[in-house]
């Protein structure tokens, strides 16, 4: 039951209910995603299920890629649709050149203050279900990557635009911040992530019908060797194996073998001059060949 879906995640739900939703359908004990999206927002969720939850960490390097309107003319709680409006203002008539100036500050690195409602942990607890207590406690600002926004349409208050970005982004805070720098307040009315490195919400199922990524489609960037029975074993049994006149560019190798069209484990690539000792480092499959 070691698999990978892609899956659209519809609006209205969490995507905990999205995984759980998976879970029964697929009828596995075990499943987890690589990354939240809020309940308002849609589109793809990479959901994993039985030993390759412990590959999350690998789909968390990928950068994602999302379609967002951002709503200038007020602040809300939540810094979205679903919040309480708590302060309005009047919209200036901003050109497209100022508002991409404003844009701009935003890309590359930089440090982000997380929605006062969100999922993030603060002394193991959770951001909503302190603010909406009315305890009011101050996130800190995280570094985070944004490579670039481009605006896709204006059409005020509304801006549409499209975000790359890095694990750990708030779409939401953007919006926020832009609002507080053209002094007109500003929140997400509509967000959906399309993209998550090499996997587009194109090529998602609904949650009515999770069909498994092929293994060989799993973490494609990442080099695949096909090794036979008696290395493969090896390798199972958590050693490490050298390959000799094996010349390899990553990092970390997929490990595959020629009977059993599975992904097997996961290893670190030590490089030789005359070929590559290979370290498991995540090993999926546990049992007989």
């Amino acid at each position: 039951m070691n698999n990978v879906y892609l899956i659209d995640k519809p609006e209205g739900i969490t995507s905990f209910d999205a995984v759980k939703e998976v879970r029964k359908k697929l009828s596995v004990k075990k499943a987890g995603h690589t990354g939240t999206l809020d309940p308002f927002a849609t589109g793809l969720l990479i959901v994993c299920t039985g030993n390759f939850t412990r590959l999350a960490d690998y789909f968390h390097r990928y950068l994602k890629t999302y379609r967002a309107i951002f709503t200038l003319g007020q602040f809300r709680d939540s810094d979205d649709i679903t919040g309480e409006v708590i302060e309005e203002f009047e919209i200036p008539s901003f050109s497209e050149e100022e508002i991409k100036k404003a844009l701009k500050k935003f890309e590359g690195e930089i440090f982000q203050k997380p929605p006062h409602i969100s999922a993030k942990r603060i002394n193991g607890k959770r951001l909503y279900r302190e603010n909406r207590n009315e305890r009011k406690i101050e996130p800190n600002p995280v570094k985070v990557f944004i490579k670039k926004i481009e605006i896709v349409s204006i059409n005020l208050p509304d801006i549409e635009v499209e975000i790359t970005c890095g694990t750990g982004t708030y779409i939401r805070s953007i919006a926020r911040d832009l609002g507080k720098n053209l002094n007109c307040g500003g929140y997400v009315s509509f967000l959906r992530r399309t993209g998550i490195g090499p996997y587009s919400v194109e090529r998602a199922n609904n949650l009515e019908n999770p069909v498994p990524l092929s293994h060989i489609d799993i973490l494609p960037d990442i080099e695949a060797v096909v090794l036979d029975m008696e290395k493969t074993k090896r390798i199972l049994a958590g050693n490490e194996i050298f390959l000799a006149k094996y010349q390899s560019d990553t990092d970390y190798i997929r490990v595959f073998s020629s009977f059993f069209n599975q992904l097997l484990a996961l290893c670190k690539v030590e490089k030789k001059n005359d070929g590559v000792i290979i370290k498991p480092e995540k090993v999926f499959f546990r049992g007989e060949l």
